[in-house]
């Protein structure tokens, strides 16, 4: 199965909210996904996962390079606590200032969410991605931004760096909003009915299935430029062993 980041990551975020926040703003909650989409599929972020630093052949010293000198992003690198799914003190009071920015988007008006999320989390997206830039070679930067594409979902496509490249048309990117706002209320349906080990399962199915409706909305053109941006398709592996 596909393992996409986004899903990973919203899940680790929406488990800790449980543990920050009994009852979390919906507003504000239903813009978790389109800003752990931005934050998640940054290059700086994606360089401090394991199976992505396996698949840029990094060697010991830039994984240690990454580990000391990148700063980690969002709510606490989407690792839970002990493997039990409990937060630390430190991922909780990380979760809670991670809220308080989403709350600063409230209101934004949806053609101007993602410029807003850039500049909210600015700091969270360009600093980890400024310091990996020094730390890798410039064909593990190529193939780390290839992999920064493919992250997102259904979503992906609609970036606007991605809809530019791919020339998405108004109509296209009608059906894709409409795909990604069913996978929306189909994950806080999901959430809503409580953590189980069975969750994470069942969130990477609903975004296969997103996924994959999205890409068929592409037209033969598109699906073959998309080849070209992203290279061979890549799954993020979650918590497994740093790579030796």
């Amino acid at each position: 199965m596909r393992r996409i980041l986004l899903a990973a990551a919203l899940l680790t975020a929406m488990v800790g909210l449980s543990q920050v926040s009994a009852q979390p703003d919906p507003e504000v909650f239903k813009l978790m996904r389109p800003a752990m989409r931005v934050i998640g599929s940054s290059p700086g972020v994606l360089a401090g996962n394991p199976s992505v630093q396996k698949e840029l052949k990094m060697d010991d010293d830039q994984i240690k390079a990454v580990k000391e000198k990148v700063p980690a992003a969002g709510f606490g690198g989407g690792r839970f606590g002990k493997g039990k799914g409990e937060f630390t003190e430190e991922q909780k009071e990380r979760m809670t200032k991670f809220m308080d920015k989403l709350g600063q988007l409230k209101d934004t008006p949806e053609d101007k969410l993602e410029d807003k999320i850039r500049e909210v989390f600015k700091d969270e997206i360009e600093g980890p991605t400024k310091e990996v830039e020094k730390i890798l070679k410039p064909e593990q930067m190529t193939r780390l931004r290839q992999i920064a594409r493919q992250q997102g979902g259904p979503s992906a496509y609609l970036s606007p760096e991605n809809a530019k490249d791919l020339k998405i048309a108004d109509d296209q990117k009608k059906k894709l909003k409409d795909i990604a706002d069913e996978l929306q209320k189909d994950t806080m349906a999901l959430f809503q009915g409580g953590f189980s080990p069975e969750t994470r399962e069942k969130m990477q199915m609903l975004n296969k299935e997103a996924t994959e409706k999205a890409t068929g909305v592409l037209t033969d053109e598109q699906k073959s430029k998309w080849k070209e941006l992203t290279g061979e398709p890549f799954a993020v592996q979650f918590g497994g062993p740093r790579p030796k």
